[in-house]
C-alpha cells in the first residue's frame, strides 16, 4: 500500500507542478500580458524553485526517510497552491494599475516609482509560488530515497519514479490549457489542483476517514465566487462582461471616452492597457484615432471606389472593418482572429455581426500560407498588446502579403510606441517592408501609433492626402481630414540602420521594451 501511495505522491506532484506553471501565465496576463519577458521570467524563476527543491529534498530524505514525512511536506504545498490567487490578485490589482498610468503618461507618477513597484508586484508572486514549487521539487528525491531497497536497484527505482512524475508533468501542462481554465477560470483551477494533491497526500499521512476531512473541506471553496479578476480602473466605466479564454483574458466594458463619445463599448485584452475595439452607441458618432487613420488607408489606391476585398489580420470587435465600411460601403471584409472567443464578443457588443464582416477563426500567417484569395488591402492590427507578433512582420510574411495582393494592392500595420519616446520598431518594420514593396509611407496617428503603408506599385507619398479632399467627407474619415496631410511622414528616421526583421530574427519584442525603459529613464 504504502509503494503505491508513494508512486501516486510522486505522479501528482509532477501534474501540480506544470498545472501551477500553467496557470501561472494566465494568472499574470489580465496584468503583465503574455510577452516573451514575462513567459521566461516566470518559467526560469519557477526552474530555479525547482532545483532548490530538488536539493532540499535530498537532504530531507535522508533525514525524515518516512512516507508519513514526505507526505506533511506535500500537504503544506497543496494548502500555498491554494493562497496563490487570492493573495497575489490584488497585488497584482495595485501594481498593473501603476503599469497603465506609467504607460499612458496618466496621473504625475515618477517612472522609477512606477517601475519598483510593476517589478514588486511580479516578484510578490513568483514568492508566493516559490513556496509549493520548491516542495513539490523535493518530492521527487526524497520519493527515490524511500523506494530504494537496495544499491543494486537504485538506478531503476529512480528511473522508474522520475518517468511517472514526467508524466504527470505532462498531464499537468495540457490540463489547465485545455480543460481547467475554459471551464472552471484561474481560481478554481488552483483550488482544484489543491485539492487532488491534498487528497492524495492525505493518503500518506492519515489513517481511515481522517484521510477525506481535508481535501473535503478544501472542495467547500468552490462555493465562493470567483469575483471580478481585474476591476475597471476606468472613472464611469461599467463591467459588463468578463471571461478567460484559451488565448485571452477578456472584458467588455460600457465607458465614456475622451474622444467625444459619452456612451461606449470597449475591448479589453489581458493587462488592459489598450482598448482593441469600441463601439460607440451614439448613433452617427464616427470612432476617432487609430481605427480612423486604419480605415484611410484605401485612399492609397489609384481609385478608392473600386476596393472590393479587404484582409484584415486581427479582427478584434471589428471597429476597424467598421470604420472601413463607413467610408465604403461596398467592400467585402475578410476578418481574421486568432482567438473565436473574442469574435463572438465582437457580434454580441461590437461590428462583427456586420453582414459585410467575414470572421475566420485562425492565426493571420496560417491563414494566407492557405489561401488563394487576392485583395485590394490588407490591414495588420494584430496585436497582444503591447507586441504585435513576430511572425507577422518578418520579410518572409510581407513577400507572403506582396503575393496576395492585387495589381494596385496596399498594406496597411499597425504599430505602437510608448508614448512616441522611440520610433526604433517602427523603424525596423519599416526597413523591412522596404525590402518587399517599392514605396512605403509612415503616418503618425497618435502619439503612441503609426501606421506604416506600403504599395504594390510605386507612388507618391502623399496620394492618400490628395484623395482625402474626395472621400474625407464620409463619416468614417471626416474627423481626420483636417490633419491628415500633415501626419505623413515620407520615412521613419534611423531606418537605413534598422534590423531587418526575418523569420530566422525578429527580436519585436525587445525592441518594445527597450522603448518602455528609454521612456522611464
Amino acid at each position: 500500500m504504502q509503494n503505491h501511495v508513494l508512486k501516486l505522491i510522486v505522479f501528482t506532484s509532477g501534474m501540480s507542478v506544470m498545472a501551477v506553471e500553467m496557470s501561472g501565465l494566465r494568472l499574470l496576463a489580465p496584468y503583465y500580458g503574455t510577452s516573451l519577458i514575462v513567459t521566461t521570467v516566470l518559467i526560469g524563476s519557477l526552474m530555479g524553485f525547482l532545483s532548490l527543491g530538488y536539493w532540499l529534498g535530498g537532504r530531507w530524505g535522508d533525514k525524515h526517510p518516512n512516507l508519513k514525512s514526505l507526505s506533511k511536506v506535500t500537504m503544506i504545498a497543496s494548502g500555498f497552491i491554494v493562497l496563490i490567487p487570492f493573495v497575489s490578485q490584488p497585488v497584482l490589482r495595485t501594481t498593473s494599475s501603476t503599469m497603465r498610468m506609467f504607460l499612458s503618461g496618466d496621473g504625475n507618477l515618477e517612472s522609477s516609482a512606477a517601475l519598483f513597484s510593476i517589478g514588486g508586484g511580479i516578484v510578490a508572486t513568483l514568492g508566493l509560488m516559490a513556496i509549493p514549487i520548491t516542495l513539490m521539487g523535493a518530492v521527487s528525491p526524497w520519493a527515490v530515497r524511500l523506494a530504494v531497497d537496495s544499491v543494486n536497484d537504485s538506478g531503476k527505482a529512480a528511473g522508474r519514479l522520475y518517468a511517472l512524475s514526467t508524466f504527470g508533468s505532462i498531464l499537468g501542462s495540457f490540463l489547465p490549457a485545455l480543460v481547467l481554465i475554459p471551464l472552471l477560470g484561474v481560481q478554481r483551477t488552483y483550488l482544484a489542483i489543491a485539492v487532488v494533491f491534498l487528497a492524495v497526500s492525505c493518503l500518506g499521512f492519515f489513517t481511515g476517514a481522517m484521510r477525506v476531512v481535508p481535501p473535503a473541506v478544501l472542495l467547500l471553496g468552490f462555493l465562493l465566487p470567483p469575483g471580478q479578476i481585474r476591476p475597471v480602473e476606468v472613472e464611469g466605466g461599467e463591467l459588463v462582461w468578463e471571461e478567460e479564454s484559451i488565448y485571452h483574458f477578456i472584458q467588455v466594458v460600457r465607458q465614456p471616452l475622451k474622444s467625444g463619445c459619452k456612451d461606449a463599448y470597449v475591448l479589453y485584452l489581458n493587462e488592459g492597457i489598450a482598448s482593441h475595439s469600441i463601439n460607440c452607441l451614439e448613433e452617427g458618432t464616427a470612432t476617432k484615432g487609430i481605427w480612423a487613420y486604419m480605415a484611410a488607408t484605401p485612399l492609397w489606391m489609384d481609385n478608392p471606389k473600386d476596393l472590393s476585398d479587404v484582409l484584415l489580420v486581427g479582427l478584434a470587435g471589428g471597429t476597424v472593418a467598421k470604420q472601413l465600411l463607413q467610408s465604403f460601403p461596398e467592400a467585402q471584409v475578410d476578418g481574421v482572429e486568432i482567438d473565436g472567443a473574442v469574435v463572438e464578443v465582437g457580434k454580441e457588443f461590437f461590428d462583427n455581426s456586420h453582414p459585410n464582416i467575414n470572421p475566420i477563426v485562425m492565426d493571420g500567417r496560417i491563414f494566407l500560407n492557405n489561401t488563394d484569395a487576392s485583395y485590394d488591402l490588407v490591414l495588420m492590427d494584430a496585436y497582444r498588446q503591447p507586441y504585435i507578433p513576430f511572425h507577422l512582420v518578418t520579410q518572409e510574411f510581407f513577400q507572403e502579403v506582396h503575393d496576395h495582393l492585387n495589381e494596385d494592392g496596399v498594406l496597411a500595420v499597425n504599430v505602437a510606441s510608448v508614448r512616441g519616446v522611440s520610433r526604433e520598431l517602427a523603424a525596423m518594420i519599416y526597413r523591412t517592408m522596404k525590402e518587399v514593396f517599392p514605396t512605403v509611407t509612415l503616418v503618425r496617428a497618435s502619439r503612441s501609433n503609426d501606421v506604416i503603408i506600403a504599395t504594390k506599385k510605386e507612388k507618391s507619398p502623399f496620394l492618400g492626402a490628395d484623395h482625402m479632399e474626395q472621400y474625407g467627407l464620409e463619416i468614417g474619415l471626416r474627423a481626420i481630414k483636417k490633419k491628415f496631410r500633415k501626419k505623413i511622414k515620407t520615412e521613419v528616421d534611423g531606418w537605413e540602420t534598422a534590423r531587418l526583421l526575418t523569420d530566422d530574427q525578429a527580436p519585436v519584442e525587445m525592441a518594445w521594451d527597450l522603448m518602455a525603459f528609454k521612456y522611464a529613464k
